[in-house]
Parts: structure tokens; sequence; C-alpha cells
């Protein structure tokens, strides 16, 4: 008789489980947990720090030359919103040091930002006198993408 055949194959232990786990597996999981809770309440923060620059962005997009004049007003609300320790009494030369002070690199000219000033105060029918329509497009253009890139120095 072959030898081989007498062989009887040995029982095998059961797996080992993952469950239940060792303390050091606990201690993980709650520092994991801990950090993705820090993590959502930091982007949730920061998501509700920003909702003044989507309400801005928004309002921009809405703009057609007849209410051009509301572009200068939607900037003054950004900074307003964005940093509550600025006093909006600021025109001319301050105004601009103020828009080109919150941004890496000037996006509007100080004669842009005069320009945005003077619509401010003309009815709509001068507003398409003074302001051709690629001139508007390109205004909006810069402010929509101030309101995009600025910030404030308490921002994280």
């Amino acid at each position: 008789m072959n030898q081989v055949m007498q062989l009887v194959e040995i029982p095998l232990p059961e797996p080992i489980s993952w469950w239940p786990l060792s303390a050091g597996w606990y201690v993980v999981l709650i520092g994991i947990c801990l950090v993705l809770g820090l993590l959502i309440a930091r982007k949730r923060r920061r998501w509700v720090a920003n909702r003044y620059r989507r309400v801005a962005y928004r309002e921009l997009q809405t703009l057609t030359l007849d209410n051009a004049s509301g572009m200068n007003q939607i900037l003054r609300q950004a900074v307003l919103n964005g940093n509550s320790s600025i006093v909006l009494n600021h025109t001319g030369t301050a105004w601009y040091q103020l828009i080109t002070s919150s941004s890496e690199q000037p996006i509007l000219s100080e004669s842009q930002l005069n320009l945005l000033e003077q619509l401010n105060y003309q009815p709509a029918q001068s507003v398409a006198k003074q302001l051709s329509q690629t001139d508007f497009v390109t205004l909006k253009e810069l402010c929509l993408r101030w309101v995009k890139e600025h910030h404030f120095e308490h921002e994280s």
C-alpha cells in the first residue's frame, strides 16, 4: 500500500478574527475620527466665512450694462462683509489702496476704480453713454476676479 494514501490531513485552526479589536486599534480609530472632525469643522468654517464671496459673485454675474452702477456697491459690500474691522468711508486713493492691498497682485487699476465710483452716482441712461459694452465686460470680469482672489489678514 502507498504510504502517501495513508496520510491524514491535519485540521487547521479557525482564522483569526479582526473583531474584537485590540486597544491600540481603538486609539487609532478615535484619532482618525478626531482628525476628520477637525478637518470638516475647518472646511465648514471657511465655507461659512466665504459666503459673502459667493453672494457678491452671483450679484456681479447678474449685472448688465443698464445696472453697471451697482458694481462699486457690490465691491464695497464684499469688503464690509469680508473684514468687519474696515470702515467704508474710503474713496479715491484710499479706496484703491484698500482694494490693492487685499490681493497679491493689483487686479483693478486706480482709473478703473475711479470709473466704478463715478458710475455709482450716474443714472442708468448716462452709464451706457460713458461705458462701452467691451469696457463693461472687462470691468465686470476684473471685479469677479477680485471677488474670487482677494483675502484679508484675518482669513485662514
